[in-house]
């Protein structure tokens, strides 16, 4: 493997050596993980980032708190 140096502020560097202690692993392989999810594409948004112009559609509208709407949300039900 080819060496790569890099510069980080201190606030990251202290988190990097926290999450390494607590997983157990080498900073190198956290960074290198971050790298190829990155490579891969692999998406880091928040849930309400990737909601958009979802999030609060139905705020204030008629469906929102009707409780005829409501009725057994978030209920789970055995098939």
């Amino acid at each position: 493997m080819q060496t790569l140096t890099l510069k980080v502020p201190p606030e990251i560097s202290n988190w990097l050596n926290k999450r390494a202690r607590e997983l157990n692993r080498s900073k190198s392989e956290i960074v290198r993980q971050a790298l190829v999810a990155q490579q891969n594409g692999d998406n880091f948004e928040s849930v309400t980032a990737r909601a958009g112009d979802l999030v609060g559609k139905y705020a204030g509208s008629r469906h929102s708190s009707d409780k005829r709407n409501l009725k057994g949300f978030g209920s789970w039900k055995r098939s």
